[in-house]
């Protein structure tokens, strides 16, 4: 799912996305529009777009905002993301003689591939409870900085 989510909208997508706005222009009331993407959660936010939309034509009254939230939590994970912020999840497989494995996030996303280069304190085993960083690699995302949290094995 990270790759699904991040590839196609990118990490640094950040538009907050308006169910519905209903409004009024000054040359035509009672307007409707679906799906309308803004630089951020406010009213202003929502006038600016309807006014570049509409080529500088102004806004007389909002009636009806509705946000996505669903959307606007979904932009929030991809801020941390963008941050690089830390994660954690369980090493659910690592071989030890090729010197990678993949990690299942806590965060709701694909396994994310490591190598053993990533490792701040040694190698995790399998089921392990590690932190970690996420980072864009020449074949999709992957763990970085992975820190042992809790030993399982060993």
């Amino acid at each position: 799912m990270v790759n699904k989510i991040l590839c196609s909208k990118g990490i640094s997508v950040k538009k907050i996305k308006v169910s519905l706005v209903k409004y009024d222009m000054t040359k035509t009331k009672n307007r409707n529009r679906k799906d309308m993407l803004v630089d951020y959660k406010s009213e202003d936010a929502v006038i600016t777009q309807l006014e570049r939309i509409h080529k500088g034509e102004k806004v007389v009254k909002l009636h009806e905002v509705v946000w996505d939230e669903k959307q606007i939590k979904e932009v929030a994970r991809l801020q941390k993301i963008d941050d690089n912020l830390t994660f954690t999840g369980v090493v659910n497989f690592f071989d030890i003689e090729k010197g990678f494995g993949f990690i299942k996030a806590d965060e709701e996303m694909d396994d994310l591939f490591f190598h053993k280069s990533a490792c701040v304190d040694g190698v995790p085993y399998d089921k392990d409870v590690v932190q970690f960083k996420i980072s864009e690699g020449p074949k999709g995302f992957s763990a970085i900085h992975v820190k042992i949290i809790e030993r399982i094995n060993g």
